[in-house]
Formats: structure tokens, C-alpha cells, sequence
């Protein structure tokens, strides 16, 4: 394992970005990185930061604040143990580097580089100024598998365009709604016959501890898709995680993909939700008795008549009926199974 140095210098809200283009057979070849390099023999982290900036840029620096240690494994190149710092007092001009351009880039911009996967997770915490932290970074190729921040694994997202196609990259779950990025999510609605000719719909109260939408009653079951998960396959893990109802795919019926965009304030911050909503119905009569439910999302269950609970939500008031039940997905429901 090779130990390593990457540096950001700032000034006037721009970090100092390279652009590798240089080196034939760079790993890093066509990506935008900080400044650093590998440590030599008998040089600590800190004089290592210090010569690679100098001889990378012909800056001097004058300050250096260690950010945090990032361990990169990777079943490609060889693993290294990372040590990240940021410069925010220099003198000197910049000169030419052999092994990319280097250019002054606006700390909004810098999401829009073409970066490595996890460096868009740590750039975060970089400009956010949170305290240093220890990161493991697992690689398979190119594409980041999973990412641990001081011993706490993070969800991770694939990323789409808008029209549905994958954008090629992953993304941190609340990244990824700060930033009004697409990724997909399913839900599941779980029906069964009301055995007067109707049915009746699972529903789900959510938890009151939710920032978002709390003590309100939603689809049966719903969540995110993980980073390199079948859509499918999440479905299924969703219903096992949220109710504990256990299925194989072929129990439940997709219906359709449609795109679903909200944009909230909570606690002073912004929450834009971009999905693909891929919908699912799973038909059971299953009891509460034989679910368990996961308490972190869910305060309780309850089966509701269907075309009750489709006049319910398009009750443009849900003082009696608190929910976040998207009317047209509800619709397409209705529609379907009558």
C-alpha cells in the first residue's frame, strides 16, 4: 500500500483543480483532482504536501490544515492510504505542471468535473468545513461499491439523467437531494380483495421522527434503490426492511416507471427530490400480527378501502386524512386493478 498526499488551496472561494490529462497511463487520466503525490522515504505527510504543492504548482505554502485520512482500496490499482489537507495562505505564482492543468475552479462548479466518485463525498465535507474524518473508499474499477465515514456506512445512489438514462456516476443519498440529482426508488402497494368486489389498500404511517413528511400516511412500502442494485431486487429487500413481509420477485407486478420531483423546506434546509419511481403491486392478505415493522420509518399499518382512500387523497384537505400519497400514482392503482 502507497501512502499519499492531496491537497486543496482555496482563495476566493475556488479550489486550485488539476486536470490530468498529461500521463498516458495515469489512473487518474481525465479526471479532476487536488495537488499531491506519494510520500518518499522518511517524509512525513505534512513536508510531502508541502514539496509536491511546490513542485506541482510553484506555489510556497504558508499554511496547512490536515482534513482527514481517506483509505482508497481498489481491485485495480494498488491501495493507498490517502492523507487530505487544504491551503488557504500561499505565495508565489503558479507555473506549468507536467502532469495536467491546473485552473482556479468555483467551489458550485466543482460538482460538474468530471471527479472520481469519492471524491465528490469528501469534496463535500471539504467545503462544508466538517472536522477531520477518517474515510474508506471501495472500489471496483472505476465505480465506488461502498464508502465508510468514521465507521458509519453510507447509502450510495446511482445517478440518472432526467430522461431516465444513467448519468455514470454514484452519489451520497442526502447529496443527491441537496443537489436535485435523479436516481431511482421503488414502491410497492400492497392489495387485497375487500370481498365485496373492491379492494383495500395497505397503507403506511410514517414515523413521526421523519424530517420529511412525519406521522403522515404513504404507499405501503417505498425506498431508495442502492448503488448497483437491481430495481427488482430493491423492491424486495424494501418490503423485508420496512414490514417485514418476505417475497421473491416474481411476487410482485411492475407497472410502471414515472418520474416524481418535490422540492421542500425543512429545519431551514432544502430537500429536492428527484425519482424514478418504478411502482410495484403485491396482492396478499397479509395480517399486522405477521409483519415487523421497522421503527425507524414506520409507526403503523392500516388497510383502507381503495376508492376511500383515492377520495381521501385528492381531498385537497388532509386535516382529517394526513398523507403524502401522490394522487396520480394512486390513480394509475385504481385504474389497474378494477
Amino acid at each position: 500500500m502507497q501512502e499519499t498526499t492531496l491537497c486543496y488551496i482555496e482563495t476566493h472561494g475556488k479550489y486550485l483543480m488539476m486536470l490530468r490529462n498529461r500521463k498516458p497511463h495515469d489512473p487518474n487520466r481525465d479526471k479532476w483532482i487536488g495537488v499531491g503525490g506519494k510520500l518518499e522515504k522518511g517524509e512525513s505527510a505534512e513536508l510531502c504536501a508541502i514539496r509536491e504543492i511546490r513542485e506541482e504548482t510553484g506555489l510556497n505554502v504558508l499554511d496547512l490544515t490536515p482534513r482527514g485520512i481517506v483509505h482508497f482500496n481498489s481491485d485495480v490499482w494498488e491501495n493507498e492510504l490517502m492523507y487530505l489537507f487544504t491551503v488557504t495562505k500561499f505565495e508565489g505564482d503558479i507555473t506549468d505542471c507536467d502532469e495536467g492543468e491546473l485552473r482556479w475552479i468555483d467551489k458550485s462548479e466543482i460538482f460538474n468535473l468530471n471527479l472520481w466518485d469519492g471524491d465528490r463525498i469528501f469534496l463535500k465535507y471539504l467545503i462544508d468545513d466538517a472536522p477531520p474524518f477518517d474515510m474508506t473508499l471501495n472500489y471496483s474499477g472505476e465505480r465506488l461499491r461502498e464508502c465508510i465515514v468514521d465507521g458509519r456506512e453510507l447509502e450510495l445512489l446511482d445517478i440518472y439523467k432526467e430522461d431516465g438514462t444513467p448519468a455514470g456516476y454514484v452519489a451520497e443519498r442526502s447529496f443527491a437531494h441537496q443537489n436535485a440529482l435523479w436516481h431511482a426508488t421503488a414502491h410497492i402497494w400492497v392489495i387485497r380483495s375487500n370481498g365485496r368486489g373492491g379492494h383495500e389498500v395497505l397503507l403506511q404511517l410514517r414515523s413521526a421522527r421523519k424530517k420529511l413528511h412525519p406521522a403522515k400516511y404513504d404507499v405501503s412500502c417505498a425506498g431508495h434503490i442502492d448503488a448497483g442494485e437491481d430495481i427488482l431486487v430493491g423492491a424486495v429487500r424494501e418490503l423485508k426492511e420496512e414490514l417485514g413481509i418476505s417475497v421473491i420477485p416474481q411476487d410482485l407486478k411492475f407497472i410502471t416507471t414515472m418520474k416524481s420531483v418535490e422540492d421542500l423546506e425543512t429545519d431551514g434546509e432544502w430537500y429536492h427530490d428527484r425519482e424514478h419511481c418504478n411502482i410495484f403491486i403485491y396482492r396478499s392478505d397479509v395480517l399486522r400480527e405477521d409483519m415487523k415493522l421497522q421503527e425507524s420509518e414506520v409507526d403503523g399499518v392500516i388497510w383502507v378501502d381503495l376508492d376511500e382512500c383515492a377520495r381521501s387523497v385528492s381531498n385537497e384537505s388532509n386535516d382529517e386524512f394526513p398523507n403524502c400519497i401522490n394522487p396520480v400514482e394512486l390513480g394509475i392503482i385504481s385504474q389497474l386493478i378494477r
